[in-house]
C-alpha cells in the first residue's frame, strides 16, 4: 500500500501546489485593486436611492458607474490604482464631484456625498393691455385704518385728543406745525 501512495504523492503534491499558485495569484490581483465606497444622502441626511456614482480614471478616461442602493450605499470595486474623478448625480439634485482622488494599490477609500436639491426657478408673466389700469396706484399715498371702541379704551394715551389716536396707526407720522399742536386741552406753555 505504501508503494501505491508513494507513486501518486508527487503528482498529488504537484496538483496542490498548482491550485495554491492559481488561488494566490487571484488574491494578489485583488490586493492591487482599489475600492471606493460610501453613502449618498440629501441635505436632510436622508439616503438617496438610485443615485449614479461614476469613477473616471484621469490617466486613460476609463469609467465605471454604479447605482446607490435603498440605503444610499454604493461600492466601486476592482479599480486600478491611479487618479480618479468621482461624481455623484441624481435627477432632481445638483451633481457633486471629487476631482484628483489619488489612490494606491489595495486602498479602500470611504467617500460620501451630500446632494442638494437642484435649483428651482419659477416665473410669472403678467401682461397688461392698454385698457388695463395699473395694479397699484403709485400717484397717491393713502394710509388708512380703523380703531375699534375697545382699542380706544385700552390704548394708553394721557390726553383726550383724538388726533393722538391717529398716530397709533401704522405708517402715520406727525408733521411739524400740524393741527395736533392746536388742541385746546393740551397743556402747552408758550413763551
Amino acid at each position: 500500500m505504501s508503494n501505491k501512495f508513494g507513486r501518486h504523492l508527487p503528482v498529488t503534491m504537484l496538483v496542490c501546489l498548482l491550485v495554491f499558485a492559481f488561488v494566490s495569484l487571484g488574491f494578489t490581483q485583488d490586493l492591487d485593486n482599489v475600492t471606493v465606497s460610501g453613502k449618498i444622502v440629501d441635505s436632510n441626511n436622508a439616503p438617496v436611492a438610485g443615485a449614479n456614482v461614476t469613477a473616471t480614471k484621469i490617466e486613460n478616461g476609463l469609467e465605471r458607474t454604479v447605482v446607490s442602493d435603498s440605503d444610499g450605499q454604493y461600492k466601486l470595486i476592482q479599480l486600478q490604482p491611479g487618479t480618479y474623478k468621482i461624481k455623484a448625480a441624481m435627477s432632481g439634485f445638483g451633481e457633486q464631484e471629487t476631482v484628483d482622488l489619488q489612490t494606491i494599490s489595495g486602498q479602500n477609500v470611504q467617500l460620501s456625498f451630500t446632494l442638494a436639491p437642484a435649483s428651482v426657478r419659477a416665473e410669472t408673466t403678467v401682461t397688461l393691455s392698454g385698457n388695463d389700469g395699473p395694479v397699484i396706484d403709485t400717484t397717491k399715498t393713502v394710509v388708512g385704518g380703523t380703531i375699534t371702541e375697545r382699542e380706544i379704551e385700552e390704548i394708553p394715551i394721557n390726553t383726550r385728543n383724538p388726533l393722538d389716536l391717529v398716530l397709533t396707526l401704522g405708517g402715520t407720522t406727525e408733521e411739524a406745525l400740524s393741527t395736533r399742536d392746536l388742541a385746546e386741552d393740551r397743556s402747552v406753555t408758550n413763551s
